[in-house]
């Protein structure tokens, strides 16, 4: 289960997709690799490139030394930047319940709503792909143990 946050699979496409690829700049990555690294289908994949083809986060070329490739460096791309490409909005659209029933302005639910996805959104804006790549590199390097030989 993945608790509150829900986030659809192009909305987790995207952003793994772009740290395999900050991990080997300027080296094409075909979407049938990607996709296999990253265990979902290559279509899906398609799919959610176009989208970041779009919004020049990503670069493709077709053929047999095609591939995928970041349009611009990882610093200069953010998680937000990501998300909206992939399709998703920042836009807080008020309480859980239908818009007649509780426009969120006056429940507890709805204030506490907003003021986290204003959090989010300021999280998202501040990290860069490359951040996301250091941290990722420094976690690979924590959980590597290395394994003792026996003499």
């Amino acid at each position: 289960m993945l608790g509150l946050l829900n986030i659809a699979e192009a909305m987790s496409i995207a952003p793994h997709t772009r740290v395999i690829l900050a991990d080997q700049p300027g080296q094409k990555l075909s979407a049938r690799e990607i996709s296999k690294r990253l265990g979902f289908s290559a279509r899906h994949f398609a799919k959610v490139a176009q989208q970041l083809v779009r919004a020049n986060i990503l670069e493709t070329e077709r053929g047999p030394a095609g591939g995928a490739q970041l349009a611009r460096p990882a610093d200069e791309i953010t998680l937000l930047d990501i998300y909206v490409a992939a399709g998703g909005s920042p836009a807080y659209t008020g309480c859980l319940l239908k818009r007649e029933i509780c426009n969120g302005e006056g429940c507890v639910l709805g204030k506490l709503m907003a003021k986290e996805n204003e959090r989010l959104i300021a999280l998202l804006k501040s990290a860069t792909l490359e951040s996301v790549m250091r941290s990722v590199k420094r976690n690979q390097k924590k959980s590597y143990t290395p394994s003792r030989s026996t003499p």
